[in-house]
């Protein structure tokens, strides 16, 4: 099945995307699988591999606003969760997206659909913590709390703010953060110190007009990995979904978006179809694929269960 409808959308796309040079990868060209998801990860909204299992491929999810206060670890062979940890002291009120370091794994609450939020946060608990061996686990996580002192404003319609975030991941011992800018239709990079002991005014570093809102970034840091890069996973009003590539900065950078960084952008299809797109993860070099997620969904008579898709030979 093709995802996208005809060479013209694809045409116009590239069109959209070009604000300066950007490489285009066509979907049809790479092979792609798609795993039906349980139905206890039907508003999955993250997706991160799990480095510390070495004999099979696992991914972390989570699902956001109001769900359980819950971290799922399931099998990237059959979706089967194979471990839960129940985070005792943070509510669910919009959990998006998880990243890691080699000490902690981390989760953001800090979805804002109305732009009007003002107990943003993003927690971690230490993988020491963690007891692979079992299936169920209660923890408890450090709070990081932290705002936008560009914010004036706080209340919008749905779909109209520039307030809204689904994405981050960790580099250089810090937060970066990518807003989903539904009014601008870009997204704002943020850093944010791993301190818990205060509250933090997040720093911005670069905006990108992206023309999609971003639901999910990831970094693959390992140098020899075929997917090495920076992620940002997103979609448009008219559900066209799509991956943007960046080559990793110098090593103590913060900038990822500069105009002689090397980028590519992949459209995907449309989320009728693959899911809401929300989640998007490599394995670090273990296998030359890149893995979105999408949460079910349901929208004018369109239906798309959740699952995972995974793209073979995403080389550079």
């Amino acid at each position: 099945m093709k995802l996208l409808a005809t060479p013209l959308l694809l045409l116009i796309s590239c069109f959209c995307l070009a604000q300066e040079k950007i490489d285009t990868l066509a979907i049809d060209d790479l092979q792609m699988h798609t795993l039906e998801l349980p139905a206890m990860l039907n508003e999955i909204s993250a997706l991160e591999y799990e480095p510390n299992i070495v004999d099979e491929v696992t991914y972390w999810g989570l699902n956001d606003s109001r769900n359980k206060a819950e971290l799922y670890r399931f099998r990237a062979e059959d979706g089967h969760v194979v471990q839960t940890i129940e985070i005792t002291n943070a509510p669910n009120i919009d959990w998006e997206e998880i990243s890691s370091d080699e000490e902690h794994l981390y989760f953001a609450d800090f979805g804002n659909n109305l732009g009007k939020r003002k107990d943003l946060a993003i927690y971690f608990i230490p993988k020491s913590a963690i007891d692979y061996t079992r299936e169920h686990q209660q923890l408890t996580a450090k709070k990081i709390e932290f705002y936008y002192p560009e914010q004036t404003v706080f209340g919008f319609k749905n779909l109209t703010t520039n307030w809204d975030a689904e994405a981050f991941f960790i580099h250089n011992h810090k937060i970066h953060l990518f807003t989903k800018e539904w009014g601008n239709m870009a997204t704002t990079h943020y850093t944010i110190p791993i301190d818990p002991s205060k509250k933090h005014a997040a720093k911005k570093v670069e905006t990108l007009t992206t023309n999609y809102a971003v639901t999910a970034a990831y970094i693959d840091r390992n140098p020899a990995s075929a997917t090495k890069g920076i992620y940002l996973l997103g979609y448009t009003l008219e559900t066209l979904a799509f991956i943007s590539w960046f080559e990793l900065p110098p090593p103590q950078s913060d900038t990822f978006f500069d105009s002689t960084a090397k980028k590519m952008v992949l459209p995907l299809g449309f989320t009728t179809q693959l899911g809401q797109l929300e989640g998007i993860s490599t394995t670090h070099g273990l296998k030359n694929q890149v893995c979105i997620s999408g949460e079910e969904f349901k929208f004018k008579g369109f239906y798309a269960k959740q699952q995972m898709h995974c793209i073979d030979g995403f080389s550079k």
